[in-house]
């Protein structure tokens, strides 16, 4: 859906007032989109759309998505996190660790719309091409 100029920049005024010393508030976010339904102003619904979007962005940008083939300790839990910390150590990461037995061995961490793929299944794949 194409959105006029003045609305983006309404979404993006809305959004940078959603932010506490540069990251996002979930709360203040939640506050956000609940005035701007109860208020309507004129091309509300776009601008609660540009806004939804921001957020799922910047939500996705701070989350870490770690897969292993084993269950992981948490001595590697957090020399994994650390490890990713030091690249960004600006930004609030999300780590969620899950265990996917397809990999069949090593790692995949996906950072927003970055992924390392650094498993078996990756490596098996790209062999046989």
């Amino acid at each position: 859906m194409k959105i006029s100029k003045q609305t983006q920049r309404q979404a993006n005024i809305l959004f940078n007032a959603c932010k506490t010393l540069g990251t996002l508030d979930t709360q203040r976010a939640l506050l956000a989109i609940d005035l701007l339904i109860e208020k309507r102003p004129r091309a509300w619904r776009a601008i609660l759309e540009h806004l939804k979007k921001r957020i799922r962005l910047e939500m996705a940008r701070r989350t870490v998505q770690v897969q292993s083939a084993v269950l992981l300790n948490d001595y590697e839990r957090e020399s994994i996190s650390g490890v990713i910390r030091k690249t960004a150590p600006e930004i609030p990461l999300d780590f969620r660790f899950s265990e996917s037995a397809e990999l069949l061995g090593g790692l995949r961490v996906q950072i927003g719309w970055k992924v390392l793929d650094a498993s078996l299944k990756a490596r098996l794949e790209s062999i046989l091409e």
